[in-house]
């Protein structure tokens, strides 16, 4: 598998030779990377039980399992004192805001089952950084 590094390396390497190289191509890889660690961060966070107001903006709606929280809390199935890891991201992204599922699983520190849950986030580009405007979690049965 190619390293993000190298790729990133071809990439520019194939841009110069081109007559008119697409530099939108390299920021979005990066702006990608940008989305990604925002709905990790706001994941872990909430794993761990820790406040994470800096990575929503203000007025976010959260919803979790359908219903409407007042503040950005728990993803759905997910409670203080476990582990959750992303599995899978989709990502797409416009000039000012981008959208992205994110399925994950949470295990708690006492031992059980996994939960498994699928976060959909709404994201806008505030000052040249992304922050949450929007996330709707589901707890899926497996």
């Amino acid at each position: 598998m190619i390293s993000r590094s190298l790729f990133l390396g071809l990439l520019l390497g194939l841009g110069a030779c081109a007559q008119n190289p697409e530099p939108v191509v390299v920021a979005s890889i990066l702006e990608n990377d940008q989305v990604r660690a925002v709905m990790a961060a706001a994941l872990r966070a909430a794993a761990a039980g820790q406040p994470a107001d800096s990575l929503y903006l203000v007025g976010a709606t959260v919803v979790t399992d359908g219903i409407p929280a007042s503040a950005p809390a728990r993803f759905a199935g997910v409670g203080a004192g476990g582990a959750a890891t992303a599995s899978g991201a989709t990502i797409e992204i416009t000039p000012y805001f981008a959208w992205g599922v994110l399925e994950y699983r949470w295990m708690a520190t006492t031992g059980g089952q996994p939960v498994y849950g699928r976060a959909t986030f709404v994201l806008e580009r505030v000052g040249g950084s992304w922050r949450i405007k929007h996330v709707h979690t589901s707890s899926l049965r497996r």
